[in-house]
């Protein structure tokens, strides 16, 4: 993956590099059905931008999966290789994305088939979403789905401007976490006096 390094990014303590995913602009979110062999169709959008890829399916947040394009993958899976091999945080960042993770590709119709042990993980049965998150895919449940959604929506309600000014470099992580812990601390006040 050379000549994609373009800097280095703080957070905390650690210096990591900048890498630009290849494969981007996966947005949308559609119904999908998971068939009684485990496949599921991705949309056309999608498949059009993965083209022949290697896949990579890896357990996600929220019980839900990822599919990564190969290259987009490869920094995230060196960023992951360099944790700290004895804390037990890193230990089990390793475990979740390595030892879950598989090679898959799409069937002639489009299809991946997603593995079992990782249909019962994200719960998937019948009616499913198939979600874009820019450099990657997520596959839903669709009531979890739908009740991740609105969490997120509660959430980032307050959150949203300041995350925003996070992004466009107007404000740094650290501001934004400062900010947010104060706000968390305020409310318990306010909700105690109604």
């Amino acid at each position: 993956m050379s000549g994609e390094n373009s800097g280095s990014m703080e957070h905390g303590n650690s210096a990591s590099p900048v890498v630009s995913p290849v494969i981007v602009k996966l947005i949308g979110s559609f119904e999908r059905t998971i068939d009684s062999k485990s496949r599921i169709g991705l949309p056309h959008q999608f498949r059009e931008k993965l083209g022949d890829s290697p896949l990579i399916l890896i357990r996600w947040m929220n019980r839900s999966l990822a599919i990564f394009p190969e290259c987009n993958w490869q920094p995230l899976a060196e960023a992951i290789s360099r944790l700290e091999l004895y804390t037990q945080e890193g230990l089990a960042v390793r475990r979740q994305m390595f030892a879950n993770a598989r090679e898959v590709s799409l069937d002639k119709e489009g299809r991946v088939i997603i593995p079992q042990d990782m249909v019962e993980y994200a719960q998937l049965d019948g009616k499913v979403i198939v979600s874009g998150d820019w450099d990657k895919v997520t596959v839903w449940n669709h009531a979890n789905f739908l009740e991740q959604t609105a969490e997120d929506d509660l959430a980032l309600n307050e959150k949203f401007p300041s995350l925003l000014s996070v992004a466009k470099g107007r404000k740094s992580w650290e501001a934004f976490e400062k900010e947010m812990a104060q706000s968390r601390a305020a409310k318990p006040e306010s909700d105690g006096s109604a």
